[in-house]
């Protein structure tokens, strides 16, 4: 057997021999954790018949592959350009509705015109308001470790896949998407037949794709 500590909680962990120079998940708090080989030496240790491991998520300038839970990123949807042609007429009808409404009321128009622009700007006013709030409602929280969603204002869920159990990440954009640098990201583990991760409207898709294949035993 071979003992380590854990990471996160600091707790002895007692490893079969056949899991030195792997990834061992803590019973205790899930963390994951290297594995030194049997002589305590570092798994990134050279040695004479083996190379050290590259670790391409430093070499990126992320945070390491190993040690403690870091955080690399983490995205919300976009505002704009999750709807451009959406958030533009809504910000028209904005501006129409208040220029409208100030000119009826300096003009002398009938009291309809007034209360018609009035109604078209706060109708798109609290449009963009609720869109706003809403794209805080999903955020991706990518760490060195795992990929977090998490769904809610008031009420929350969350949604985690760990990099060494990814299966597949997908990556979806329709032409204007991609036009804007937009996207839905999907992420699905080896344990599970769905999508366990899935957001739309995220910016970068394909470099939120990259980041977590530097985390994933590729």
């Amino acid at each position: 057997m071979i003992t380590i500590t854990c990471d996160r909680c600091d707790k002895s962990l007692d490893v079969p021999d056949d899991q030195a120079g792997q990834k061992y998940a803590c019973p205790h708090c899930g963390d994951i954790n290297r594995v030194s080989d049997k002589t305590g030496a570092a798994e990134n240790a050279p040695t004479a018949s083996a190379p050290a491991k590259r670790d391409k998520a430093s070499e990126a300038g992320y945070p390491p592959d190993h040690g403690e839970e870091q955080r690399v990123l983490r995205v919300r949807r976009c505002w704009f350009r999750s709807r451009p042609a959406a958030f533009s007429l809504a910000v028209v009808f904005l501006l129409g509705g208040i220029g409208g409404a100030i000119w009826s009321s300096t003009q002398d128009a009938a009291g309809w015109a007034l209360y018609a622009g009035g109604a078209a700007s706060l109708l798109a006013l609290g449009f963009l308001i609720w869109w706003w709030i809403d794209r805080f409602s999903a955020s991706l929280v990518i760490s060195n470790k795992r990929t977090v969603q998490h769904n809610g204002l008031f009420s929350r869920s969350t949604s985690e896949v760990v990099h060494d159990n990814i299966r597949n990440v997908q990556v979806d954009q329709s032409f204007w998407q991609r036009l804007w640098g937009v996207g839905r990201l999907g992420i699905s583990s080896s344990g599970q037949d769905g999508v366990e991760i899935q957001v739309n409207h995220l910016p970068g898709p394909d470099k939120l794709r990259k980041i977590i294949d530097l985390y994933r035993p590729l």
